[in-house]
Parts: C-alpha cells; sequence; structure tokens
C-alpha cells in the first residue's frame, strides 16, 4: 500500500464538504412543488422503513408545536406592516 503525503491528507480534509449540500438544496429549491413533494414523500417512506416506529407520539407532538409556533410568527409578521 502506498504511503499517505500530508499534503494531499491536509487537502482533502480542507475541502468545502459542503458544496455538494448547497448545490443539491439550489437544484431541488428550482424543481415545481409536485416533484419537491414527490421527494419528500420519498424520503418519508425511507425513514419509516428504517425505523418503522418514527415519528413517535413525542417527535410528533414536538413537530405540531414547531408549526404552530411558526404560524403565529408569521401571523403576528404580517401585522407588523399594517401598524
Amino acid at each position: 500500500m502506498p504511503r499517505l503525503d500530508a499534503a494531499d491528507l491536509r487537502s482533502y480534509a480542507q475541502r468545502d464538504w459542503g458544496a455538494p449540500e448547497r448545490l443539491a438544496r439550489r437544484r431541488r429549491a428550482q424543481l415545481p412543488v409536485a416533484e419537491r413533494v414527490r421527494l419528500a414523500i420519498e424520503l418519508y417512506e425511507a425513514a419509516k422503513a428504517t425505523n418503522p416506529g418514527w415519528p413517535d407520539e413525542a417527535t410528533r407532538r414536538a413537530d405540531l408545536d414547531a408549526h404552530v409556533r411558526l404560524k403565529r410568527l408569521l401571523h403576528e409578521a404580517a401585522d407588523v406592516g399594517a401598524r
């Protein structure tokens, strides 16, 4: 097995590891809504296949609470311009 070069290892470690995720996010943002929904359903089904007990009741409750809070914040923000 060839010996690893320290400079090559440093170069590898210093790569922009977030670049693929940023590129994927930009690409997904350009997809039609129906395609994004299809992908979301596919991800949900994959998660359920991996962990059939997910989401549990506590996770569902926390998710609902987060959505209710976001709705309230958006409602309050809409009123800001009306003042």
